[in-house]
């Protein structure tokens, strides 16, 4: 064998060996490339499949709410429709006037104690001054009488305004004997709707969930749903702080 051919047979095989090494290459990559894009398709997939749950998980959340409010509202109307009256009939006039004049009598009492012991102090001093006929004397007993007219007549003056509560806080501003309902001062003018519920606290202290049943223009009624502890009772003037709405 020549020198010429055996180097032609020597870089046939070399060419040889060369092409299947590339082919080998080429193959591994493209096998590769199929893995890794595999693999990037199966975590898009696993991506997809957990937004599925979480969406799944935040529609049966979604649902349960809705139905707890739903259970809530029908509890409420039951209840109205167990009573069978217009719990807030009357107005917002009525339930305001009232608690105005609970607030007025309570002015009156206070200012005709004071006109009174005044009076009688003066009085009983003046009684002492008498042989002398003191004029001071009987000048604080016509003054003191003069006030306790005028406290006495305090129901020619203008009823006081009661304030009105805010969505966010209000407070308990009458209690149905019969029915339990709370009167607060909170209503239509502020966006008080049916189905809201409000914490009830007593300073810094809460102690038990009410749920708005009867809505007004500046007044609201709304039922005790719990007392914590059960024993606790509801007193006027305790503060009622929004925790929830219902969808609209």
């Amino acid at each position: 064998m020549s020198y010429a051919l055996s180097t032609r047979m020597l870089f046939r095989s070399a060419l040889g060996l060369g092409l299947g090494c590339l082919m080998a290459a080429a193959q591994d990559f493209s096998e590769g490339a199929a893995i890794s894009e595999a693999d990037t398709l199966r975590a898009e997939i696993a991506k997809l499949r957990k937004h599925k749950e979480n969406l799944s998980s935040a529609i049966i959340e979604a649902k349960r709410g809705e139905q707890e409010a739903a259970e809530q509202l029908a509890e409420v109307k039951k209840r109205l429709e167990a009573l069978g009256k217009n719990l807030l009939d009357g107005g917002d006039d009525r339930l305001v006037q009232a608690a105005a004049e609970d607030q007025l009598l309570r002015e009156r009492l206070s200012a005709t104690e004071k006109a009174a012991s005044m009076l009688s102090a003066n009085a009983l001093d003046f009684v002492r001054q008498a042989v002398v006929s003191d004029p001071d004397s009987r000048l604080r007993l016509e003054t003191s009488i003069r006030e306790l007219d005028a406290a006495l007549g305090m129901r020619h003056k203008p009823r006081p305004d009661i304030k009105t509560g805010s969505l966010k806080r209000a407070q308990v501003v009458s209690i149905d004997s019969e029915s339990g309902l709370l009167v607060v001062n909170v209503g239509e003018s502020q966006d008080c709707r049916i189905g809201m519920t409000y914490v009830i606290q007593r300073g810094d202290r809460p102690f038990g969930k009410a749920i708005i049943a009867d809505v007004r223009k500046n007044v609201a009624g709304a039922f005790v749903e719990q007392l914590d502890p059960p024993n606790e009772t509801v007193r006027l003037g305790d503060t009622i702080i929004l925790e929830t709405q219902p969808q609209r």
